[in-house]
């Protein structure tokens, strides 16, 4: 069985493309029945001692001719060898009808010479010429050494059912063609995306790397973590797994809208973490497609809002309001059935003001689900931020810090709030 496999796969190498292997595939084949089918009627005409000596020539001419072929496809001559199975072909076909089966109308038989030359070239003036000449020793020889009486042989429909099967193979060929072609354009696409998701993963790892060997200080340091809850791996990896999935579902625009978010949170998580303050509305924009990103993955249930009131021209520290979030989203949303809401609104009057408020289950709830799945969540670096916003007080002298509000109705949890008090810097 192995070595028919080898025989099968005779001309095919590792820069074959896909019609390519087909047409060594078939080419091998075809020329191995061909083959098989000489030894065949080779030892039968033996055994029931028909054989004379001009079937034996033929047969053996025809054994030498098809293992020729498959040498040829091992060399990998393969215009030749194809070239030669057609002629070949075309030869027996015309012993057939003119001297082994003559009479037998073995001549419509030519009608699969133009069919091969589609299916082993793509020039066109092959497979042209291979029609023309099918139809040619279609009618020729009967013209000139009549065989079958006028009016059973020769109709011009002949012609016509030559012409139509082959433009009818034909169409569909171009049509097949097609099909692999934006086949693989559609699978390059899919290949380069993959590995944009590779990149972005090693980028990610790398700037790990290097921000946890420049820690100079503890403010730093702190940094670092509350970086770690920005882009903490339940994040990435089911960002990447939603966008994975759209790739599978062949959804290319918005499997490419999505990766350009995420390179674009990634290569804003890495700016902006080296920055104690930056602007207002990159807090905004940043924040806006890190929840773009977990819409992906909580799909349509999921609501938010971010709304902000005379904070023009104000800085805010870098970073510090996603990991409250993605805290939100975590411990209140995640298990929520139906839909569900999360604001953001940050006010500034004497102070500035972020509040975070969510419609989800609410803290205690929350802890029973965390005791039940036997273990404890990470706070998402919580703790971190705490200690960040308290460096940040001794530093800016101003009222910094965090509370959480458990939110009832009837004693009924209906959410969470989360209000954190920021230091700010003004431009004008």
């Amino acid at each position: 069985m192995n070595r028919l496999l080898q025989l099968i796969h005779l001309g095919i190498t590792e820069n074959s493309t896909p019609l390519e292997i087909k047409r060594s595939k078939v080419l091998n084949l075809c020329s191995l029945i061909s083959l098989f089918a000489s030894l065949f009627f080779l030892c039968f005409d033996f055994a029931i001692q028909q054989l004379t000596t001009s079937r034996v020539m033929i047969l053996v001419v025809e054994i030498v001719i098809f293992s020729g072929i498959l040498y040829l496809q091992k060399l990998e001559h393969l215009f030749i060898s194809r070239l030669a199975f057609i002629s070949v072909v075309m030869l027996i076909l015309f012993l057939h009808a003119n001297f082994t089966f003559r009479g037998f109308y073995a001549e419509y038989q030519y009608m699969v010479i133009p069919l091969f030359s589609l299916l082993f070239f793509d020039k066109k003036y092959i497979h042209y010429i291979a029609l023309a000449l099918s139809i040619i020793l279609f009618y020729l020889p009967n013209y000139l050494h009549p065989v079958y009486p006028e009016k059973y042989f020769g109709y011009i429909n002949v012609v016509f059912m030559f012409i139509g099967v082959f433009f009818i193979v034909n169409l569909f060929r171009n049509l097949n063609i097609k099909n692999e072609l934006s086949l693989k354009e559609n699978n390059d696409k899919l290949q380069q995306q993959n590995s944009i998701i590779e990149t972005q993963k090693l980028l990610l790892e790398k700037a790990y790397s290097e921000l946890e060997i420049s820690k100079k200080n503890e403010l730093a340091f702190l940094q670092l973590k509350s970086l770690k809850s920005q882009m903490n791996p339940h994040f990435i990896f089911n960002s990447l797994n939603s966008i994975q999935d759209l790739i599978l579902q062949q959804n290319t625009d918005a499997s490419y809208d999505y990766i350009v978010l995420f390179a674009q949170l990634v290569r804003n998580t890495l700016n902006y973490s080296n920055k104690d303050f930056i602007a207002i509305d990159k807090e905004l924009e940043f924040l806006e497609i890190y929840l773009q990103l977990e819409k992906l993955r909580f799909e349509d249930d999921f609501i938010y809002t971010i709304q902000h009131t005379n904070t023009e021209g104000l800085s805010v520290p870098s970073l510090i309001i996603q990991p409250f979030i993605e805290n939100a989203l975590i411990h209140g949303l995640l298990h929520k059935t139906g839909k569900k809401r999360l604001t953001i609104d940050f006010t500034f009057t004497d102070n500035l003001i972020c509040t975070v408020t969510d419609n989800g289950i609410g803290r205690k709830e929350a802890k029973k689900i965390q005791e039940r799945q036997g273990g404890r969540h990470e706070s998402f670096a919580l703790e971190a931020i705490q200690q960040r916003l308290e460096i940040l007080k001794d530093q800016y002298g101003t009222a910094v810090g965090y509370e959480v509000f458990d939110l009832y109705d009837n004693e009924l949890a209906i959410g969470t709030k989360v209000e954190i008090r920021m230091p700010f810097q003004k431009k004008y």
